[in-house]
């Protein structure tokens, strides 16, 4: 659907325009401020999977991403390579130092964790990324 016919504005979609605009506008002047290099990078925890999970022939990581931005991009990398299968991640809440935090957790067998891959997590908003890794041989062993 186009806003404009003949190089002008039309009238009867002008109201749809304008909110466009105006939504643009603001995305553009938020990304700008949450983007500039004052941003400090968010801190980054991520937690190894329970001794009873591994039991169960299942594992999950979890990535907590505090004193972030509401849009942030979070990913998942096993040895490196990207992963999508298994990965759930919450929206933003907001925190009472009015900055925004994020979990993502990632589903995998305990056979994946018991071959000591690594496997990070990684906080992105545009070009400024942040990442921790996590693997067996790195987490304290219950015996």
């Amino acid at each position: 659907m186009s806003f404009y016919s003949g190089g002008e504005i039309d009238t009867n979609k002008c109201d749809d325009f304008l909110l466009v605009v105006l939504i643009s506008s603001y995305l553009l002047n938020s990304l700008h401020v949450f983007s500039g290099s004052s941003l400090p990078p968010p801190v980054l925890t991520v937690f190894p999977p329970s001794s009873a999970e591994l039991r169960s022939n299942k594992a999950s990581l979890v990535c907590l991403s505090s004193q972030s931005v509401p849009f942030a991009d979070v990913t998942w990398l096993a040895d490196g390579s990207p992963v999508s299968s298994g990965v759930s991640t919450s929206t933003a809440v907001q925190q009472p130092d009015q900055s925004f935090q994020i979990s993502s957790s990632l589903d995998i067998q305990t056979s994946e964790w018991n071959m000591n891959k690594v496997y990070t997590c990684k906080v992105s908003l545009g070009s400024q990324t942040s990442d921790k890794n996590i693997n067996k041989s790195k987490c304290p062993t219950e015996e």
